[in-house]
This record gives C-alpha cells, sequence and structure tokens, in this order.
C-alpha cells in the first residue's frame, strides 16, 4: 500500500496496484474506497464521515473526480448528486450499472 497527500496534510491517498484499490483518508477516518475490477465496472464506498464537514466534502468530491467514473464538475449540489447516485444504485442495480458503469454505496460501518 502506497500513501501521498491528498489536497492538504490532513488528506491522504492511498493505493494499491496489486488490489486496484483507491482510498481517500481524512484524519483517522476513511471516507472513500475505489475498487477497479479489471474488464468491469468500478465500486465505489462512501464511509461514515464523507460529508463530515464543508473541507471533507471538498476533498471527497475532488477524489472522486479524480480516481473515480463519477463525474460531478460543474454540478450544482453535488452532495445530493452523490446522494441521488447512491439511491438510485440501491432501487435499481442492474438498469444502474449499464447506464454508469460503476456502482455506488453508502457504508456506515466504514470508518
Amino acid at each position: 500500500m502506497k500513501v501521498e497527500q491528498f489536497l492538504n496534510r490532513n488528506q491522504f491517498h492511498l493505493y494499491d496496484d496489486t488490489l486496484n484499490v483507491d482510498i481517500l483518508q481524512s484524519y483517522n477516518s476513511k471516507v472513500v474506497e475505489i475498487t477497479n475490477n479489471r474488464g468491469c465496472y468500478q465500486c465505489i464506498t462512501l464511509g461514515r464521515d464523507w460529508d463530515y464537514s464543508t473541507t471533507t466534502s471538498k476533498h471527497v468530491y475532488a477524489f472522486l473526480d479524480e480516481y473515480s467514473k463519477v463525474r460531478i464538475y460543474g454540478v450544482t449540489n453535488k452532495r445530493k448528486y452523490i446522494n441521488d447516485l447512491i439511491k438510485d444504485y440501491k432501487n435499481n442495480r442492474e438498469k444502474f450499472l449499464d447506464e454508469h458503469n460503476f456502482s455506488i454505496f453508502y457504508d456506515e460501518e466504514m470508518v
């Protein structure tokens, strides 16, 4: 696992090329995990603290823009957009995967 700072001193990008995983850690909390399945869709998991503060959310959006298939640049209400994606995926996974080629979850236990 490799670690580098992401945007500021309390945000870290952890990545493992072998497992194809990118993680955003804010302070001591894992806030986003992106798993790239070879030849398949991308799995995005948002942890409990993904929208803990305005600053954390800003870093999450930048991380998603850089490392995931989620494109939120230019979206006015980014938090609502992310929550709608989670809800849409939960309600109709097959259709969502066909349209977006990624899955997106909220995991209360991921800290």
